[in-house]
């Protein structure tokens, strides 16, 4: 026997997005898309958290709350709750349970962990459970209604707050404020809706509901329909503030478990029977859109329906044995979301001459049928309207000329929304329309020569374009070890100009590059500047200075060969250039000149020979482009260092 309730106050923007839950023709039955075993010796009620992605499923004879995950694999047991029946997920995820057998109200986590037991105190037995008004209500085997009081230090279950005439079988819904309750083991039956957001709570309806036992009832998502099933009339929908009936619906004589999904689906499950075990409804429509078996034999049990919230998939639970499991209990998956991958292929124009006509074509590459909603839409600068089919042609095929009258972007998209046997799908695809053009681009600083080390700032400037207004400005050192280094890419200012700065350690050539776009030509402008490189000499082996005619000295002794030290960056097979001039009384004139080796950074010359005493020296270091073994600077000299010989 069911005690259920089926959480459907669900937000307004769940539902909206749940639009895409479209079904195809009914067509034959589809059998269950698995099944498996579970380890229950009874059936209770069934509820699903959507969050945690977990079945919670009550065995009263077992005495224990199974979990499942998707698959129906059984990921937590909590047993030593005698009588488990009627199950309720709360707002927060937490799952409560009505435990008779320890006249309580269990409450567990949403993965199935056991948090907290509200002994009722008296002999009420609570047997159906829910949530209605923000709080937890739970019927008893005394007729009366009871809520969770969470009001004082200690939460309490507090019974009798309403007499709502039921013996021994409660059974529950619930949406909003609004609770409704009847009797599953009488015939007829009495339903009374309840506004538990008075107080004490309003009694808003009592009435039956023909002449059936029922079996199951649920709320839709915005609370306008109570749908209810049972033995000895067919599934109805009626109106809660009246109990009137909206629509019966046409899935057989008998109905023992419904389900409503947040999209307004309704699922109607029959007794005693494996084939077409299960009917679905679309919203307002009371013909069955499509019909499940259950796979194997067996039958679908009193309140064994849930939904996967958001999702695809429907829950059933069977009487059958499992074929190769010792289970008697079985868990249906309808409508697993392995449905069938859609595809759909949109071919646009890379770009398009303003004037020409463009064939847009589209094609279905999974076999939906045709018939099925399409929507698709064409957007550029005036807004955006639909075109094309509404829905999916034969063939899956469909073509759309067009001749945009204006420049721009035009964009088309198709969405598909799918239904329980395809995927949805949406692909966009873009186009520019326009007039085929040329643009000018510069970039200073050609020919500048820098010093080491120093930044320069670099100016390209692009002329006009169609769209694109990105500029990238590259650098590339001379020198075979360094490649080229993207120095900035951006979009130019409002005058066409986008500047960027490099550090120069070598000569380098800097471009400019605008890739183009879908009606400009592609255009590129180059600026090669040179780079001086760091070079001095040090004087070795002096043992003090003079100053002689304004001019700083280093005085070494004509014992002494003195060593010349050059400095001067890295690079494989440089070698500096040193001279040496000796000032004849009249001019300076050179007298020694030497490459000698760089490493390190560091190349030595010793000066040796007979040194005369008094004669005036400079000496300096210098590289020479081409001739100091490499290109990769400009010719660069370095200052002069004076020195003399004493005794």
């Amino acid at each position: 026997m069911s005690h259920r309730m089926i959480r459907t106050a669900l937000s307004a923007t769940l539902v909206a997005g749940s639009a895409a839950f479209i079904l195809s023709s009914p067509g034959p039955a589809r059998a269950a898309d698995l099944v498996t075993g579970l380890p229950i010796a009874s059936f209770g009620d069934i509820v699903v958290n959507g969050a945690s992605k977990r079945i919670f499923i009550s065995d009263p004879s077992g005495g224990k709350l199974v979990t499942t995950d998707y698959a129906g694999k059984v990921t937590n047991t909590v047993d030593k709750l005698p009588g488990i029946a009627g199950l309720a997920l709360a707002d927060d995820g937490d799952v409560y349970a009505a435990v008779p057998g320890l006249n309580a109200i269990v409450a567990f986590s949403e993965n199935g962990g056991r948090l907290e037991t509200y002994p009722a105190g008296g002999a009420e037995r609570p047997l159906a459970v829910a949530q209605a008004g923000g709080g937890i209500w739970f019927g008893a085997g005394n007729g009366k209604l009871g809520r969770l009081d969470r009001s004082g230090d200690e939460p309490t279950l507090r019974p009798g707050v309403v007499d709502v005439s039921f013996s021994t079988g409660p059974a529950f819904a619930a949406s909003g404020n609004l609770l409704v309750a009847t009797d599953t083991s009488v015939k007829p039956a009495t339903f009374t809706v309840v506004d538990v957001s008075t107080t004490p709570p309003t009694k808003v309806v009592t009435r039956q509901l023909g002449a059936d036992r029922p079996q199951d009832l649920a709320f839709t998502a915005d609370g306008s329909r109570l749908v209810t099933a049972g033995l000895g009339s067919p599934a109805r929908a009626v109106k809660p503030a009246d109990l009137s009936t909206i629509e019966n619906y046409t899935a057989g004589p008998d109905g023992n478990a419904v389900a409503v999904r947040a999209d307004g689906t309704v699922a109607v499950g029959r007794p005693g029977t494996a084939a077409k075990a299960v009917s679905l409804f679309t919203p307002g429509k009371a013909a069955a859109t499509r019909q499940y078996d259950l796979r194997n034999a067996g039958t679908l049990l009193p309140g064994g329906l849930a939904w996967e919230p958001g999702g695809p998939r429907l829950f059933g639970v069977s009487d059958e044995t499992v074929a190769g499991t010792p289970e008697k209990f079985a868990l249906q998956i309808f409508g697993d979301p392995s449905r069938t991958t859609t595809t759909v292929a949109l071919s646009v124009p890379a770009k398009l001459a303003l004037g020409a006509t463009a064939t847009i074509t589209g094609v279905f590459a999974s076999p939906v049928p045709a018939g099925l909603p399409v929507v698709i839409t064409r957007k550029d600068a005036a807004g955006s309207r639909r075109v094309g089919p509404t829905t999916v042609p034969a063939g899956g095929r469909f073509t759309i000329s067009d001749k945009p009258a204006k420049g721009g972007t035009v964009t088309y998209t198709v969405a598909f929304a799918g239904n329980d046997d395809f995927s949805p799908a949406t692909v966009t695809k873009s186009f520019a329309v326009g007039t085929a053009g040329t643009t000018t681009l510069s970039l200073d600083r050609n020919g500048g020569v820098f010093a080491y080390g120093s930044t320069v700032t670099l100016t390209a400037k692009l002329g006009a374009t169609h769209s694109s207004r990105t500029v990238e400005i590259w650098a590339d050192p001379f020198g075979s070890d360094q490649p080229s280094k993207l120095v900035r890419r951006a979009a130019v200012n409002s005058k066409g100009v986008l500047t960027a700065s490099y550090k120069l350690t070598r000569n380098t050539t800097f471009s400019a590059i605008f890739r183009g776009d879908a009606f400009t030509a592609a255009r590129a402008a180059k600026s090669t500047v040179s780079t001086k490189v760091n070079v001095w000499v040090a004087i070795d082996k002096h043992y003090g200075t003079a100053v002689v005619g304004g001019v700083t000295y280093h005085v070494i002794r004509s014992s002494v060969d003195p060593s010349f030290f050059t400095h001067m960056p890295q690079y494989p097979g440089r070698k500096p250039y040193l001279t040496i001039d000796f000032f004849n009384g009249s001019k300076w004139q050179t007298w020694r000149a030497s490459y000698s080796v760089l490493q390190n950074g560091v190349s030595e010359n010793i000066l040796t020979g007979t040194h005369t005493i008094g004669v005036r020296y400079r000496v300096r270091s210098a590289y020479l482009y081409g001739k100091s073994g490499d290109t990769v600077n400009t010719t660069t000299y370095g200052n002069y260092k004076y020195f003399t010989f004493s005794r």
